[in-house]
């Protein structure tokens, strides 16, 4: 049903829970920002690596807790925004960024 969706923005506004595994879904997903929600919590759905088309993930000022560990799957043109660098593990090829 939203198979073209390529753009989800849900910056700064107060959402809370966690990311839906089914955005894996979205095949044409290119960004994804969910910033300043701090009431978004969990992981990063692993199952964002479906979305090969990923360029931008951001997720700056949020809840959002542990590694992001797919990220080598979707190759290093894809960009993550994270309030801490550590979350991106070693062996990604993204391009992990912080912003202040």
């Amino acid at each position: 049903m939203f198979q073209n969706v390529a753009q989800i923005d849900l910056n700064a506004n107060k959402f809370t829970g966690s990311i839906p595994t089914e955005y894996g879904l979205l095949g044409n997903l290119t960004q994804l920002g969910v910033d300043f929600n701090l009431g978004i919590t969990g992981t990063v759905p692993t199952e964002l690596m479906e979305c090969d088309k990923l360029s931008l993930i951001s997720l700056h000022d949020t809840g959002i807790s542990g590694n992001i560990t797919f990220c080598d799957s979707l190759g290093e043109n894809l960009v993550v925004r994270v309030p801490d660098v550590s979350m991106c593990v070693e062996e990604c090829l993204c391009r992990c960024q912080t912003l202040f």
